[in-house]
Formats: structure tokens, sequence, C-alpha cells
């Protein structure tokens, strides 16, 4: 740690020692050894994960190698992006590894909330026009009562006038969607497959993020209720890559096989998407790239809350492993 020497855009961040642990490296697999045992001393290796935590992807980053011997004259080094994987040989002559970020295109995915399509809203009522109109009844009373005993009905007819203009003025505003719970006949199959792979892939971009609040956070953008604590815990076990010594994967690739809609048999104005889904996590470490894919057949009950979609509630009914 006192020897790295990484600058991200000219600047020194701080570095966190992720893990170290003795790894076993072959040309099929390389893994953190979990359980103690020997290992050759002349052919043992170390590996060691540094991470350092960034707003965004860097212009540039670079790092200065300084860790050569009279034995060990050239190092070979890596760098991968989204691009691809980029060797690079150092030696005490040509020791700088330098990244240059030629992504012109790439953004970095997050996690958005899933408004609901207008067609699913409900019918919207302006509530500012309908409390005029509410007041304009009493008001309209009282001139006909005035009229019949010979009273006044100039200050009322002000007030009529007033409560008409503002029930006009105020249709487009202060609108409140009624009926807006999701109804199964309003829901295409077409809706579903769109909805649920827009709120699968913010599930899974949620894990990318370090801290536990973050991914809470991030989660609780698009899954409600008791379902988030039961989500983090079940898909932090799900994904887990033991070639690469029990290392979380981030999952690349979310692809929905079948969805059917129907009416929510436990929760009221909600529908359930019964699914099938892949996901496909990867995770890299000391050059190799390790892969895992699983298959889910779910229940995955949606519903709308103040204008967007959520998970309140997931069964699931199968989960296997690809590879």
């Amino acid at each position: 740690m006192e020897r790295e020497n990484v600058r991200i855009d000219g600047r020194r961040l701080k570095p966190i020692l992720d893990r170290t642990a003795f790894v076993e490296s072959s040309l099929q697999r390389s893994r953190f050894i979990e359980t103690p045992e020997r290992v050759p001393l002349n052919s043992a290796m170390v590996g060691v994960i540094i991470t350092y935590l960034t707003d965004g992807i860097p212009r540039q980053v670079t790092t200065t190698w300084e860790l050569f011997s009279e034995r060990v004259q050239k190092v070979t080094a890596r760098m991968t992006d989204p691009a691809g994987p980029f060797p690079y040989d150092l030696t005490p002559d040509d020791n700088v590894l330098k990244w240059n970020n030629y992504l012109k295109t790439y953004t970095i995915p997050t996690v958005e909330k899933i408004n609901v399509a207008d067609q699913h809203r409900g019918v919207p009522v302006p509530i500012g026009s309908v409390v005029c109109i509410a007041l304009l009844l009493p008001i309209g009373w009282g001139v006909v009562l005035r009229k019949k005993h010979g009273g006044s009905v100039k200050p009322l007819f002000g007030m009529f006038a007033l409560l008409a203009i503002g029930a006009l003025l105020l249709i487009p505003v202060l609108q409140v969607p009624v009926g807006g719970n999701a109804r199964a006949s309003q829901f295409s199959t077409e809706d579903g497959r769109m909805v649920l792979d827009s709120l699968l892939k913010n599930v899974y971009r949620a894990f990318d993020f370090r801290e536990e609040a973050d991914v809470y956070d991030k989660l609780s953008i698009c899954v409600s209720g008791e379902l988030l604590a039961d989500l983090y815990l079940e898909q932090r076990r799900s994904l887990v890559v033991e070639q690469a010594g029990g290392a979380q994967a981030k999952v690349k690739e979310v692809a929905i096989k079948d969805v059917a809609v129907s009416k929510s048999t436990k929760h009221d104005g909600a529908l359930d998407l019964r699914a099938q889904w892949t996901a496909l996590g990867k995770v890299g470490h000391w050059g190799h790239v390790h892969s895992r894919q699983n298959r889910y057949d779910a229940i995955v009950t949606i519903k709308p809350l103040t204008g967007v979609w959520k998970i309140i509630d997931l069964e699931l009914i199968e989960e296997k492993r690809l590879f």
C-alpha cells in the first residue's frame, strides 16, 4: 500500500485494500485459496485487490510500477474497460502504465425510476376544479333563495363568477389520477416484458454500488416494502463466483425469456408477472474473466406507487445455475 502510485485524473485518491490472499493460477482458472493449504515457495502467488472510488469514469489513470528486481525485469500488465482488455509489458525503462478514456459514447448504467405510462395512470381529475365546483353549489342555492325573498344577489354573483373562472383555470393543474390501480386488461404482455426488463436491470445495477447504504437506496427506487432486505441477501448469495474467491459478480446482461400478465392474487391494485429470465454475471481477477449465468422462474408482483412501478413481492419458483 505504501508503494502503490496510482494517479486518477492527476490526483492521488485514497486506496482501499479490498482483499489479499494466496492465489492458485493455471490455464483453466485463477482462484483465491480459501481453505489453508501448503503451497510451493518458488511458485506461491499472492493476489491483492486495491480499489479506488471515483465519481464517474475518469479521463485518465496512470500507475508507476517500481517493484522490479534483478530477476524480474518485465511485468505483464493488463488494462480492462468496456471496450476490452489491453495488455502492456512494463520494464524498468518503461514503467508507467497509462489508461486514457476513449469511450466516447459509453454511459455508466444507473438506477432510474420506471414511470407509469399515461394509459396505466387512471383518469386525471383536477382537484382544484372539483373544489371550485363543489363551492359553486351552495352559492347557486343561495342565489335562488335570495331571489325568492327579494334580496340582493350581486355579491353572490361575483363569488359565483370567480369560482367558475377558477374551475376553468385549474383544470390543467393539481390533477390526481383516479382509478390508477394496475389492471391486467390494460397491461399487455409487451408492457410486462418492458417494465420487468427495466426493473430487473435496476435491481442488478443497484448491487454494483459498494456501500451497503447505497445499495439499499438504489434498490428502494424499484423495490418496496419488506422485499428490500430479502432481495438484498438472496441476490448476494446467488451470484457469488467461487472461482473468483467468492467475489460478487456484476450482472452484465439480463434476458427476459417469457412473461405472462395477470391480476395479483395477493395484493390489491397490483399485477403478477410470471416470468423466466437469465442473468449473466462477470467478475475479473488476475487478467481472467469468470462468468456465471443463472436462470430464474418467478412470479414478480409489481404495483404503481406514486406514479412509479415498483416490485412489491417476488415468489421464486426455480433458480438454476447454467454455468
